[in-house]
């Protein structure tokens, strides 16, 4: 555990990967750590939630991806990643949100490493708001492996994965890199490296 005169001023991390790389299971583990974490993801199931959010869906994406009064999350994101207008629509209702939650935990924990799980951080261009940035990797043969033992139809996962940078372009951008290919806990030992980098060194240019 960190004492707190070892922590000199906030961090903010910046933590994403494709789909199905496995950035749910990295953050856990930053979070066991000590981190403080953030998951867009889960922010976003509560704000599909939302009144307000759901009349701003059904007037874009109409009834289809309402099961009865709830969104039904996977057929719009089935819906959304069909069209680049539509998965654009979608995000200049969601994004906005994600990050001013991602502004409120910065200005709240002054002194905190804060790992925020952003899953198109590239893609949005907002990496130049974290101090540093993490993205899990796996290869792509993994990753749909993975979706579809959870139920992804392949044709869906590829879809998905189109949608998003290539990963070997974020590599390029990225401090960290973590491979989730092996095991938990190659994983694991790969996230700790990490983690000591981020508290005791500053980060890669304290190396």
């Amino acid at each position: 555990m960190i004492r707190h005169e070892e922590r000199m001023k906030q961090v903010l991390v910046g933590l994403t990967g494709n789909f199905g790389s496995g950035k749910s299971t990295v953050l856990k583990m930053f979070r066991e750590l000590g981190a403080l974490t953030f998951s867009a993801d889960e922010l976003v199931h509560g704000l599909l939630n939302r009144n307000d959010i759901k009349k701003e869906i059904r007037k874009i994406f109409g009834a289809q991806v309402f099961n009865g009064s709830d969104i039904d999350r996977r057929e719009l994101a089935r819906k959304a990643f069909s069209s680049k207008k539509l998965r654009m629509k979608l995000e200049e209702i969601l994004h906005p949100l994600v990050y001013k939650r991602v502004g409120e935990f910065r200005r709240k924990y002054p002194e905190r490493i804060i790992v925020a799980e952003i899953p198109l951080l590239f893609e949005t261009g907002r990496q130049r708001d974290f101090d540093f940035i993490i993205l899990v990797t796996c290869p792509r043969g993994v990753a749909i492996e993975r979706l579809e033992k959870r139920g992804f139809a392949s044709r869906e996962v590829q879809r998905r994965l189109k949608a998003q940078m290539p990963m070997e372009e974020k590599i390029k951008y990225s401090d960290f890199v973590v491979d989730n290919s092996g095991t938990l806990a190659e994983t694991r030992r790969q996230v700790k490296k990490i983690w000591e980098k981020l508290t005791y060194s500053g980060g890669p240019a304290g190396e």
